[in-house]
């Protein structure tokens, strides 16, 4: 059964730095930070960049390579998620979230929620944005405009958000759910949830939409396994139109599965099999529902993985086991290169006096042969051509931990 908070409570904005800001920023228009005479970029291609020590989301120059003057405050600033015109900023470790308007390059909206989030999502024509909030069982449903926030409560555990393709359904994963076999279904017309079990899902982690079924209805699960407590890896295609009596292919087994891609009929899929060991990718044939044979990746704790251009497939951990070469006096961080026409792999190779080698933010630059990735605080940009970085002049030099990465401009 679905409990949903049906009260359209007025959002709490952030304390206020000054009475000129308190007036801007807690009027029935809630603007924030930034005032309606602040100046645009002026850039064509903009990416956001969250920082997570400094406290701020920084706007760079997609074109040239560079970091602009404006920046925005959020302290914790950690995930982006963006959708036409809207971004919302995820302030790990604190109850806050924010609002980016892209346009204006203001933050019309900031919101203290009732518990730290674990995970945002944004629906595609950027007008509802979802934070789960973990601790206390509850999403967060907020209106990126003016920040009317309502919520979904019930779900215990609430982790991780998957919105659908055409904002009809969004997916919900938990952790350790008990028995470890459930995942839900959120009806975003509505708002009711139901929730899916059946005894072949084993830690469903996550998910990808298939985008054949117009009304969200059919997605395949990824069941993390071992990697995640349960038994065994593997992807189920799911239609949930009749959420009550699902339909569920064959589970089909692969190596581990904590994120996934989707490019044409191939579903990429990439994780760690278990503790200590090397990761892997598989591709799945949509069509047959068999998978190809794994390749070896770096291990860690796989969340991020973005196809782009020249086939070329970004795959990002977490906690990996770096390792030095000694030829080069580098370091083989947490960063997977893979070329889907050939199945070469490449591990770039970093500095050793990075904080860590976490790959937390993967973004293609559109109309370019570049990829913008975050690792290990810092922001590295590859060449798809060459798998090999690109230096900058003058080359980027991140103060703080640089977390996220998104592109706001087509």
């Amino acid at each position: 059964m679905a409990f949903i908070d049906k009260r359209l409570k007025t959002y709490v904005l952030l304390a206020c730095a000054s009475a000129a800001a308190l007036l801007a920023a807690c009027g029935g228009s809630s603007n924030s930070s930034s005032s309606s005479t602040t100046k645009l970029t002026g850039l064509k291609k903009r990416v956001l960049v969250s920082n997570q020590a400094s406290g701020a989301v920084t706007i760079f120059d997609a074109a040239k390579d560079q970091v602009s003057a404006r920046s925005f405050s959020a302290s914790g600033a950690s995930k982006l998620v963006t959708a036409s015109g809207n971004t919302v900023v995820m302030q790990q470790g604190t109850t806050v979230i924010t609002v980016i308007n892209n346009v204006t390059e203001t933050t019309p909206v900031q919101l203290s929620l009732r518990d730290q989030v674990f995970d945002v999502a944004i629906s595609n024509d950027g007008k509802t944005a979802y934070a789960a909030e973990r601790n206390v069982g509850e999403i967060a449903i907020f209106n990126t405009t003016n920040g009317n926030l309502s919520s979904i409560t019930g779900i215990p555990l609430v982790t991780r958000l998957v919105e659908g393709t055409n904002e009809h359904k969004m997916l919900v994963f938990t952790d350790n759910p008990i028995g470890g076999n459930t995942f839900y279904v959120i009806d975003t017309a509505t708002n009711n949830f139901t929730p899916i079990s059946a005894p072949q899902l084993d830690q469903p982690y996550s998910a990808v939409f298939d985008p054949g079924d117009s009304n969200d209805t059919t997605a395949f699960i990824l069941n993390c396994g071992p990697e995640c407590g349960g038994t065994t890896a593997s992807v189920i295609k799911v239609n949930f139109s009749n959420p009550l009596v699902p339909t569920f292919s064959a589970p089909i087994p692969v190596s581990a599965a904590t994120v996934g891609v989707l490019s044409g009929s191939s579903l990429f899929v990439a994780g760690s099999p278990g503790a200590g060991s090397t990761g892997s990718v598989q591709t799945i044939n949509t069509g047959s529902l068999t998978a190809s044979a794994a390749l070896t990746i770096t291990n860690g704790h796989h969340l991020k993985m973005v196809m782009a251009s020249n086939n070329r497939l970004y795959i990002g951990a977490s906690g990996c086991t770096a390792t030095l070469d000694n030829s080069t006096g580098l370091m083989k961080g947490c960063l997977t290169i893979v070329n889907t026409s050939s199945n070469a792999v490449v591990i770039p190779e970093v500095s050793p006096f990075r904080q860590n080698f976490d790959a937390t933010g993967i973004q293609p630059i559109s109309g370019r042969t570049v990829v913008y990735v975050c690792q290990g605080g810092e922001l590295d940009i590859y060449d798809t051509t060459t798998d090999v970085a690109v230096q900058p002049s003058p080359p980027i030099d991140i103060i703080g931990k640089a977390i996220d990465v998104t592109l706001i401009d087509p």
